[in-house]
């Protein structure tokens, strides 16, 4: 939906043609790209070329412009107006008429729905959206009675404004100009330089919702979910002249891929634009153009997902194959990498690189980059190595992460122990890692993830970073972005939250704060730490920062919370992978009591839960006691708060219908 000024004016007219029983609006041929780009929103309706009428939704956008610009650019809450509940309104404004709005403002466009959809989840506005909506009469200061503190909300305008775009489905047509337009166009996300902002085109776009900006200035453009099916679509088939794609044709490929029988004509079509081949079969073109109409009619994902990993971490992955090589070289027992061979390697590893560090920077420790000069210091009066190395790196908290990112997975071998072994995710990042050894942030992945939305796109810092990450190009994801995005929405997630983690996330409500009072509730840590683990509580799902500043939970952070209820303060790993997979075993082998949501497990069923959860005996009877002293199990049971657990397992996964088509497809086509 994009709504400028000349947008704004056509829809008053509309309006006022509606009140006085005119049957249409006649427009002139110079009136025809406002009103096609109207019309591609679903706010207005053809009838013959020159003559239109608003639909129900553009009348609803309509009377909000009026309501709003008859209030006047002034704030017109002079004294304190309730607006419900315990709010009073403090300061809110309305419009200027839209004849007196510059050329080149947008009232509305992807970035403010954005805003609009950021409010709405967090039950406030986020700083970066304050001045954006308030200037457009979607937001207001209020007072809360109850809390006894100020805050900024969306007004009835704004929350109409929302439920009007989410109710209304865009059109979808193409001829063969757009097509092209669109195929040489960068997928983002990319500086809106890139794109000729202000054209026909670009508006077609944006009201057809295959592109999206950034908030709060739209810096940063990219094509939507939508948009890249589209996208692929076009770069694969469908080059014929006039309409190139349209609704019609896309019903006709869905009821053919059906089974169902369509006219020859229609067939034709399909066959005509490379969508079906001469024998029948479904052509790749044909495919992504499924996801097309899938993802029109249906609608994109909610969700955002994301992944995380840091370069110590990457590291630990790096010495888990390099003893893989060495045993497969040497067919030595003692190199396969148990818990007790990975330490002593990664002693020996640290030992080396800190003596590096410190002969080449002598006694210029402050000249090092500032996460290596604490260690350092501590090396330099180390006696005991080994304990030096345990108390600066944290290796089982390594070793969760990467198994609750599915990049490892804790098996036992022939003998009985408990050793680690990567996964094909596990081997593709440590092919990048050997690239480029870094810390790959949420925020970086997200960058590229969150155009899977319909109105999303990243704001520049976040793009900045996905960039200096090597995830995104000067107008597209490279390599490492595509395969870093499908690990973001292929892998499955399990449960992980170390000792600090689990503080930073008691301090989150479930709406109500962002990132900036994070920090300040924080300040007494060091603020890399938190924010790292805001990193990985988002890529792990449990919440989910938004593009206006601010933080909510997800389903699974919700969740989590109701799991952790019983925790014991201070409980270091309360939630760790190797838990989980024990109370996954448990449940598998145990009977469910509905009523009193617990399951049983008899005494006989342990060891059937033991083969289950694949580790040794001696590794799944700590995990069990932990989860005990956790508060998961009772003496022969899982209680409420493990079956919340569980649940929380499944929620920080895409379920099978959120799978979108396209991330694994782009990068395996690289790879080839």
């Amino acid at each position: 939906m994009i709504l400028r000024k000349e947008h704004a004016l056509a829809l008053e007219r509309l309006l006022r043609d509606q009140e006085a029983r005119k049957p249409f609006t006649e427009i002139t041929e110079d009136d025809l790209k406002v009103y096609t780009e109207l019309e591609r929103a679903n706010l207005v309706r053809q009838h013959t070329l020159y003559r239109w009428t608003p639909t129900y939704l553009g009348v609803g956008v309509a009377q909000i412009l009026r309501d709003l610009y008859q209030h006047g650019p002034r704030a017109y809450a002079e004294e304190d107006v309730e607006v419900g509940g315990d709010l009073v309104i403090r300061e809110a404004y309305g419009l200027a008429r839209p004849d007196e709005w510059p050329d080149d403002w947008r009232w509305v466009g992807s970035e403010i729905i954005a805003m609009l959809d950021a409010a709405r989840r967090a039950d406030r506005v986020g700083p970066l959206a304050v001045k954006p909506l308030m200037e457009r009469g979607f937001a207001a200061r209020v007072w809360d009675r109850e809390a006894k503190r100020e805050r900024i909300v969306l007004t009835e305008y704004g929350q109409r404004l929302l439920e009007i775009y989410e109710a209304a489905t865009p059109r979808l047509v193409l001829d063969d100009h757009l097509a092209e337009f669109i195929r040489k166009a960068p997928v983002g996300p990319a500086e809106a330089r890139h794109l000729p902002t202000g054209s026909h085109e670009e508006h077609l776009l944006e009201a057809m919702r295959l592109i999206a900006y950034s908030v709060p200035n739209s810096d940063i453009y990219t094509f939507t979910a939508l948009g890249q099916a589209l996208k692929q679509t076009l770069t694969l088939g469908c080059f014929v002249t006039g309409t190139v794609l349209s609704e019609e044709i896309l019903w006709s490929l869905a009821r053919y891929a059906d089974g169902e029988d369509i006219p020859q004509s229609a067939l034709a079509a399909l066959q005509a634009r490379a969508l079906v081949g001469s024998d029948g079969e479904l052509l790749p073109a044909g495919e992504w153009a499924l996801e097309v109409f899938r993802l029109w009619w249906d609608g994109p994902r909610a969700e955002v997902w994301s992944f995380a990993i840091e370069a110590e971490e990457a590291e630990v992955l790096k010495t888990i194959q390099a003893l893989w090589d060495r045993y497969h070289a040497t067919g030595n027992e003692d190199e396969v990498p148990t818990f007790k061979r990975l330490r002593r390697e990664m002693i020996d590893r640290k030992v080396k690189e800190y003596k590096a560090l410190l002969e080449r920077y002598g006694r210029r420790i402050q000249e090092m980059p500032r996460k290596f000069q604490e260690i350092a210091r501590q090396f330099q009066e180390a006696k005991d190595l080994a304990r030096w190395y345990d108390d600066n790196f944290m290796l089982r908290e390594a070793l969760y992460s990467l198994e609750s990112f599915q990049l490892i997975r804790t098996e036992v071998d022939e003998k009985g122990r408990d050793i680690f072994t990567l996964t094909d995710y596990g081997r593709w990042v440590l092919e990048d890692q050997a690239r480029d050894e870094r810390d790959i942030s949420s925020t970086a992945v997200k960058a590229i993830t969150m155009t899977r939305k319909t109105f999303s796109a990243p704001n520049l810092e976040w793009w900045q970073e996905a960039k200096e990450a090597g995830l995104v190009g000067t107008a597209e994801p490279t390599k490492a972005g595509y395969m870093y995005a499908h690990l973001a929405e292929g892998i499955r997630r399990l449960p992980h939250l170390t000792k600090f983690e689990l503080e930073v996330f008691h301090v989150l409500p479930a709406q109500g704060m962002t990132v900036d009072e994070v920090y300040e509730r924080l300040s007494h840590y060091d603020r890399d730490k938190v924010r790292w683990a805001l990193e990985k509580l988002e890529a792990r799902h449990f919440i989910d920062i938004l593009p206006d500043g601010n933080i909510v939970e997800t389903e699974a952070g919700r969740k989590l919370d109701e799991a952790l209820a019983g925790v014991p303060k201070g409980f270091g790993n309360p939630v760790n992978p190797l838990i989980v997979r024990v109370l996954q075993a448990l449940r598998e082998a145990g009977t469910l009591f509905v009523k009193e949501q617990k399951v049983r497990i008899l005494p006989r069923n342990i060891e059937k839960a033991l083969k289950a959860s694949g580790l040794s005996k001696e590794e799944f009877d700590n995990a069990l006691e932990a989860a005990r002293v956790a508060g998961f199990v009772g003496r022969a049971n899982l209680n409420k708060s493990a079956l919340a657990l569980l649940e929380v397992a499944e929620r920080m996964n895409p379920q099978p219908g959120e799978i979108l088509h396209g991330y694994r497809v782009v990068y395996e086509h690289q790879e080839a």
